[in-house]
């Protein structure tokens, strides 16, 4: 399993000096990951221990050498994410009108 997106991959490496928002997937400790990621030059954003992950800000190129580090489990891209609530779809649909 690539632990970077194929898409993703190339972005950064077509422009390895652009700076990049990403969600780290990581193994073991997570303050060692945190560690580890200051001492690559990397930026913690964020850290959510449920799922072991880290929203992180460095370079593309920074991003791609993380990729080869064997703590490391994904790489993606912190994206928006937006939650619809119950009955939202459904009300949209109708027009907005209680039947």
């Amino acid at each position: 399993m690539e632990r970077i997106e194929r898409a993703l991959r190339g972005r950064l490496e077509r422009h390895p000096e652009r700076p990049v928002r990403l969600i780290v997937r990581v193994s073991g400790e997570m303050s060692q990951a945190e560690k580890r990621l200051a001492e690559s030059g990397v930026t913690v954003i964020r850290s959510f221990s449920l799922t072991k992950a880290l929203a992180v800000s460095c370079s593309a190129a920074t991003a791609l050498s993380l990729a080869d580090q064997p703590w490391v489990q994904s790489i993606e891209e912190d994206r928006q994410v937006t939650v619809q609530r119950q009955g939202e779809d459904e009300a949209s649909r109708s027009g907005g009108k209680d039947d």
